[in-house]
């Protein structure tokens, strides 16, 4: 089974490939270029590094989403083209579970991150039991408050990752709450968390969709549709 993972749904973008469980290439850029500069070239990259070609890949993952509007939008209309041309199937991967799944640590709590503004951040959570990432809490938008609300009642060791952990962090510290950032590294998405979070759904029995049918994720309404809603109300 071989996979191929794309990521484009914050600042940086990238793209892996996966046979089998294991990841045998990954491009990654982190240079403030539009993803709509980047991506094919990734893409291309990450195929050629492992001396593949498209027409090897047996399913493409997408981060669907929660993240960037446009980037997700960039990444699901990518996806969808190429599965499209090549009639294969895709899967729209949680850009939280798929940052879970980069954190091979147990005895924690795993709290993905994305920076949301205003105090608020896109999570969920996560354990690593047996070997899989075990899903405790499903994707949300919320404030640091909920969520210190949430890691409290559970009451164990929390692992922050994502983008959105340096703030979360310094809210979260002065709780009481045992909680650690990881690696700087992770502070941004990779695609090989994509990938990977994909090749585990298909052993779990979760069906991929059609080209046709993947959908972005974005969580909530973008700023100008809640304005809209907004003055609607009034």
């Amino acid at each position: 089974m071989l996979i191929l993972g794309i990521d484009t749904s914050a600042v940086s973008a990238g793209a892996a490939l996966v046979s089998d469980g294991k990841l045998i290439s990954e491009t990654y850029i982190n240079t403030g270029l539009t993803h709509s500069q980047t991506l094919m070239c990734l893409v291309d990259s990450a195929l050629k590094n492992a001396d593949k070609s498209l027409e090897d890949i047996d399913i493409v993952a997408v981060s669907s989403g929660p993240g960037s509007f446009t980037g997700i939008r960039i990444g699901v209309s990518a996806v969808k083209g190429l599965c499209f041309a090549e009639n294969k199937p895709c899967y729209g991967i949680s850009t939280l579970e798929a940052l879970a799944n980069c954190v091979d640590i147990e005895g924690y709590i795993i709290c993905p991150v994305m920076d949301a503004r205003c105090m608020q951040v896109y999570t969920a959570l996560f354990k690593k039991s047996d070997g899989d990432i075990v899903r405790l809490m499903q994707d949300s938008p919320m404030t640091l408050e909920q969520l210190s609300d949430e890691l409290i009642k559970i009451g164990k060791k929390v692992m922050l990752i994502g983008d959105g952990s340096d703030i979360a962090y310094k809210f979260l510290s002065e709780k009481p709450l045992d909680v650690s950032v990881f690696s700087e590294i992770f502070k941004f998405q990779h695609a090989s968390g994509v990938a990977i979070t994909a090749y585990r759904n298909y052993n779990r029995g979760v069906k991929p969709v059609s080209a046709d049918t993947l959908q972005p994720n974005y969580l909530r309404l973008s700023q100008a549709e809640r304005e809209l809603k907004n003055r609607s109300e009034k």
